[in-house]
Order: structure tokens, then sequence, then C-alpha cells
């Protein structure tokens, strides 16, 4: 079974992913409709960018299980991942809430036209120290205030944390593997029958993209399927293309609709499989790229400040909300870029790196526990 721990190649995917991120909030949705046809175009083009979600939806459900079942004899196994995953996600989480909410109480920033994105539409804040947002969210059928906005995928994942651990360390290995393929089948069924803004945000409707990536966790429990798997190596990569392609270019056709989450959960699962079975592989060393990990480890940071630094910018210097129809406009995206980077970094150096160490302090006991967080 390859050695998952802190492999480059995965931090090289989600560098990839929250790139896609920021291609997409900073240039997909900042062209207006009367922009130049060759933006307008460029936006079209780079629909697919949206999935940045989906892919760390996969990629996060496979760590996940793949932790659990890896400890699942441990005996502080529940204690332990709780532990660290709070450490990890609720720190800066609460931070950026608390900025939030400060802004919102202390500042007359909300009332003012210039930022008038970060703050329209407001939803209880008791739902998003809660993780509960995305439900309210597809209540109302929009983001809410972007300052804060992109937690509604946390809430997935915090919800996907209450119940995936218990099922992957309690159940037996079968009845655990069916609930999984049910759940895959399942969401795209729920998104067909009960289709809309909802099906986007809310955790039942997105659970084939967190379980693809567990049915993936399972499969590396097992050499005969990773025998298989490198055997028809070429079969399998001639299927990630063709998923890939099929389900983006449904994106970039359709714009925003569901229906290919399912298409493209299995062609990044099959890509992080593709990865990990050819580590040494050309893509496999690009993937390892300084700067491609570099973003993949501090995606975290990138991801939760990368919208209110943008507004606020684009707001103090331009005096209207993100857009891009000039070069002032690209001037000032890129601006935004540079200090959510800085701040990135900051974060990692002076808050994450340490609440990480420290809550490794919290051992998986009895257990040969991979590190993959």
């Amino acid at each position: 079974m390859p050695d998952l721990r802190r492999i480059p190649q995965l931090d090289g995917i989600r560098g990839i992913a929250i790139l896609m991120v920021l291609v997409w909030h900073y240039v997909s949705c900042s062209v207006i409709p009367d922009s130049d046809r060759l933006a307008r175009v460029a936006s079209k083009v780079l629909g697919f960018t949206w999935s940045g979600v989906d892919l760390f939806f996969v990629l996060s459900g496979f760590l996940i299980t793949n932790i659990l079942l890896l400890a699942k004899n441990s005996p502080n196994v529940f204690a332990t991942f709780y532990i660290r995953r709070a450490f990890r996600i609720l720190p800066l989480y609460y931070l950026l809430f608390a900025s939030f909410v400060g802004v919102v109480t202390l500042t007359p920033l909300p009332k003012d036209p210039r930022f008038s994105l970060l703050f329209e539409n407001p939803l209880p804040l008791g739902a998003y120290a809660t993780f509960t947002q995305n439900i309210f969210m597809g209540i109302k059928g929009g983001w809410g205030p972007h300052w804060i906005a992109v937690t509604w995928s946390l809430a997935v994942e915090e919800q996907f944390y209450l119940l995936a651990p218990f099922a992957a360390v309690l159940l037996p290995r079968r009845i655990f593997i069916s609930l999984v393929v049910a759940g895959i089948v399942f969401a795209p069924a729920l998104r067909w029958l009960s289709p809309g803004f909802h099906a986007f945000v809310n955790t039942p409707w997105r659970l084939d993209s967190l379980l693809m990536g567990s049915l993936l966790a399972i499969g590396f429990q097992h050499q005969k399927f990773l025998t298989v798997a490198a055997r028809h190596f070429g079969l399998l990569a001639a299927m990630w293309v063709s998923l890939l392609a099929v389900g983006c270019f449904i994106k970039i056709r359709g714009g925003f609709t569901t229906q290919p989450h399912f298409l493209l959960a299995l062609g990044y699962g099959l890509g992080i499989l593709l990865t990990l079975l050819r580590q040494n592989s050309p893509h496999g060393r690009a993937l390892a790229h300084p700067i491609l990990v570099w973003f993949g480890v501090r995606s975290y940071a990138i991801y939760l400040l990368h919208q209110p630094v943008n507004g606020l910018l684009h707001g103090f210097i331009l005096g209207r909300n993100p857009q891009l129809v000039s070069l002032s406009d690209a001037w000032v995206t890129s601006l935004a870029l540079v200090a959510t980077l800085a701040l990135a970094a900051l974060s990692f150096r002076w808050l994450e790196q340490p609440l990480l160490r420290f809550s490794h302090r919290f051992q998986y006991r009895g257990e040969a526990y991979v590190r993959a967080s």
C-alpha cells in the first residue's frame, strides 16, 4: 500500500484545487455581461474551475477515511480524530467569523455600496457559529455575504464528520462499503429529484464527492485493488481524461448546474488514484512541484481569506465591487492575490503550523497511524 505520509503530490492536488477556486472567483465571476468578447470567452472557458471545491471534497473524503480505517482499532480513535480536526479547522475559521462580526457591528462598511457584495443578504450569525450556514443558504437560495460565503463547504465537511467517523470505525467493512456506495448513488439521484440552489450547498446532495474519496480510501487498504489498478493504468487514465472532459464541457455549456458533480467526483477520484500509483511519473513530478505544494499547504487560509481581501481592495481603491473590465480592475485583482498569499503565509507560519504541531501530541494509541492531515 502506498505510503501517504504527507506525500507532496497530495499537497500538489490541493494546490490545483485552490488555484481553481481563485481563478473562478477572481476571474470568471468578475467578468460582467457587457465586457468585451475576449473576456466573456475567457470566462466561459474557465468555467470548469468552478469544480475546485469538488476536488477538495474528494481529496478530503479520501484522506479522512484513510486515517479512520488505519486508526479504527485505536481505543482513542474518536477523541484523537476530533481533537486534531478541531485544531486544524476551528481557529482560523472562527478568526474569520470574528472579523466579519467585528466589521458588521463596529464599522459603517456594511452600509457602504462600495462593499455591498461582502455584506448583502445576511444570514443568521448563529448559523456560521454552528456550521449550519449551508442549510440557510439553501433555504434562501443565495450565498449570503461574500465575506464569509465560502464557508458553506466547511459546513458540508463538518456535517460529514458528524457521522462518517462512526460509520468507518464501528461498522463491519462490508456494511460500510455498502453505505458508501449507496451514498454515491443517492446524491446524484437526489439532485435529479430535487434540483436547485440547495442541491449545491447541502450535504446530502453533495455526498457523492466526499464518498467517492471514501471509496478510494477503502480500495487503498487492499493490495489486490492496487495490483489490478496498476495493471489497467492506461485504461484508467483514458477514463480519467474522458470523465473530466465531459464534466467540464457540461459545466462550461450549462453554467450553474449540479448534474456533472458525479462525473467530476469520479474523475477526480481516478486522478488521485493514478497519481498515487505512479508518484514518479511525469505528472506525479509535476504535482510535486514546489509552487503547487506551497499553494496546497496554505490552501486553507487562501480559501478563507481571498474573497474579503478582494472585496475590500476593490471597494477602497476603485469604489465598487470586484469586476474585470479594465486594466485597473486587473491590477487591483492582482494586488488582492498578492495580499491573500501573504496573509496565508503568515497564517500558516504563526497560527496553523504551531497548532498542527501541538495537535499531533494527541496520538492514536495501538495503531500504526499514517499522517495525512
